[in-house]
């Protein structure tokens, strides 16, 4: 039987996208001269793979006469220069482009998070300044829509103006590996909210018992554990186990959206009415009772610009102004919505963890991301309405499991099962962990020693399987619901608003459209084949669009897969008005 290329081969030859390219056999040509314009490239340094089919692609663009400037940061870098409120290109203190792993915060397409021109930093997640009106409208159409036929028709509209001017490039649709703890059973209750975070409270551990233990490895350290603030895997890995929404994603495998913190809904015909009656019975971590004043105080909090939620934008978009909810009972919330909106059920009730009144209200947003709810570190004291005093070591949630703080011997969050729960669960586990771990190959040896259960899907061992026995480690492969994207700074002069290139000096009317066209050049100068095949070792299907490959809405009929094309590369670039 034939050996597979796997990534650790292509890291051992010299070059890494020099490698990619020769495992393809993608030929080689020759540099235009000078170079066209000039691209700086920001590499993520925390991920082996996608420093590969970054840097691979950073090298395909150079063939067609651009200019490109590598560098290898860290994510806290790349995060800080493209959450700059102006836009500025990267000599100017921003960024021209970089790649990274994104999904929408919901198992529904939401494109009006990411890519409305509503929803530009600091208080939305449109970080690539995308400003078309088609797409807008298009999303508009989408988020709107009451039928299903009319939400399908928009849609689909979307994918098709984004295959037609591609405003940033889709690379592939990956496919999730983890590796587990043999004896670790329950993982499939595994799901994400607003990313995949792990369930320890449905695990069981076979052959334990007592004070079982069990321990999650997450790679990228956290910023902060305020959910309204973070919405990446090294946040949600850590407080997703602690707090719930008023509604939550059943599991991994079947993807239903079921009733949370909400248990039950009315909704008007017109989706524009939305009266929830809340699950009584359920206690704060504090042993404060839950109610309505805490959703109405979360979505005060999170509206309010001067919190700075990265939800802030999306969750105006959505309800308006405060107006649009009012508690009409304890337990009772009613929204009225200016008109429907899909974002309301498959954004807002699933993904906005709801906070403490009781214990956050006091907090002003200057102190919170410095606090001990953010950091885990030290102790917070709580009052609760019966004058009893609750030492916080940590956020304080209705969730299945209560921080205590972050153990420095262990170099771990740690937390112990909330025994007073308002769900039942299944699991073994009474005390979990999640410790920080970087690089695969070290998570592996972890997993092997026996020091971890389970880890994050962001370690992409996808090319490390045939270095697995399952004596110590159970392979898991889950569909992600993401996609892997290269993205450009839509303000760029050249690939984003085209002013500096020869069509837009020539004709300023038509610079857009100049644009356009290097971005399809760039599109097809994607091998995304060869990163498929020789970089993450075949888990991943070739990207076109910012639609998960397996959602129902993905068009297969419309989306062909973006040929690698030189010859079709160049004759975009002449369209722009370059000359080789």
């Amino acid at each position: 039987m034939s050996r597979k290329s796997t990534r650790r081969d292509v890291l051992k030859w010299s070059g890494a996208g020099a490698a990619a390219l020769a495992a393809g056999g993608i030929p080689e040509a020759a540099l235009a001269k000078p170079p066209f314009f000039k691209l700086y490239l920001m590499i993520f340094n925390n991920l082996q793979s996608r420093m590969i089919w970054t840097d691979l692609i950073g090298k395909q663009f150079a063939r067609l006469g651009i200019d490109i400037v590598s560098s290898y940061q860290p994510p806290s870098v790349v995060i800080a220069r493209r959450a700059n409120d102006s836009g500025k290109t990267h000599v100017d203190g921003g960024w021209d482009m970089y790649s990274e792993r994104i999904y929408y915060s919901g198992l529904a397409p939401l494109p009006e998070t990411l890519f409305h021109s509503k929803n530009f930093p600091p208080n939305g997640q449109n970080y690539y300044r995308i400003a078309d009106k088609q797409i807008d409208e298009a999303i508009e159409n989408y988020s709107r829509a009451v039928s299903p036929a009319d939400r399908k028709a928009a849609i689909t509209a979307f994918m098709k103006r984004w295959y037609e001017i591609e405003p940033l490039h889709v690379v592939f649709y990956p496919e999730e590996v983890i590796i587990t703890n043999p004896k670790l059973k329950g993982m499939e209750s595994t799901t994400y909210n607003p990313v995949f975070y792990p369930r320890p409270e449905n695990w069981t551990i076979e052959g334990a018992t007592g004070d079982v233990t069990a321990t999650f490895a997450s790679w990228q350290p956290p910023s902060q554990l305020i959910p309204m603030y973070g919405s990446g895997y090294n946040e949600a890995n850590i407080f997703g186990p602690v707090y719930n929404a008023l509604f939550e994603y059943d599991s991994w495998a079947n993807k239903k959206l079921v009733p949370a913190l909400a248990e039950s809904v009315k909704t008007s015909d017109d989706g524009k009415t939305w009266v929830f009656t809340l699950r009584k019975g359920v206690k704060w971590h504090s042993g404060e009772e839950f109610t309505a004043e805490d959703v109405k105080f979360t979505w005060d909090t999170v509206i309010d610009k001067t919190y700075a939620s990265v939800f802030q934008s999306p969750l105006e978009t959505v309800l308006g102004s405060k107006d649009a909810y009012k508690i009409t009972g304890t337990h009772e919330i009613t929204v009225t919505l200016r008109e429907p909106n899909v974002m309301f059920r498959d954004f807002v009730l699933p993904v906005i963890a709801i906070m403490p009144k009781h214990a956050y209200q006091g907090l002003k947003p200057e102190e919170l991301r410095g606090h001990v709810i953010s950091t885990w570190l030290g102790t917070f004291p709580v009052k609760t309405s019966d004058g009893k005093t609750f030492e916080a070591k940590g956020g304080i949630g209705t969730g299945p499991w209560i921080p205590q703080g972050f153990d420095p011997a262990r170099k771990a969050y740690k937390y112990i099962k909330n025994e007073n729960y308002w769900k039942k669960t299944e699991g073994n586990v009474k005390t979990f962990y999640v410790v920080n771990i970087q690089g695969a190959d070290a998570v592996l040896s972890a997993i092997k020693a026996g020091s971890i259960d389970a880890h994050d899907p962001m370690y992409d061992v996808g090319g490390l399987l045939e270095t697995i026995d399952p004596s110590w480690g159970t392979v898991n492969r889950f569909d992600s619901f993401k996609w892997m994207q290269t993205c450009l700074n839509m303000n760029h002069p050249v690939f984003g608003t085209g002013v500096e290139t020869p069509l837009g000096k020539q004709d300023p009317s038509r610079a857009a459209e100049a644009a356009a066209y290097i971005r399809k050049a760039m599109s097809h100068m994607i091998p995304r084949e060869q990163i498929i095949k020789n970089v993450v070792a075949g888990f991943g299907k070739p990207g076109t669009v910012p639609i998960p490959f397996t959602s129902e809405d993905y068009d297969h009929d419309l989306l062909k897969p973006i040929a690698y094309d030189m010859n079709l590369a160049k004759q975009y670039m002449e369209k722009a008005g370059y000359k080789y």
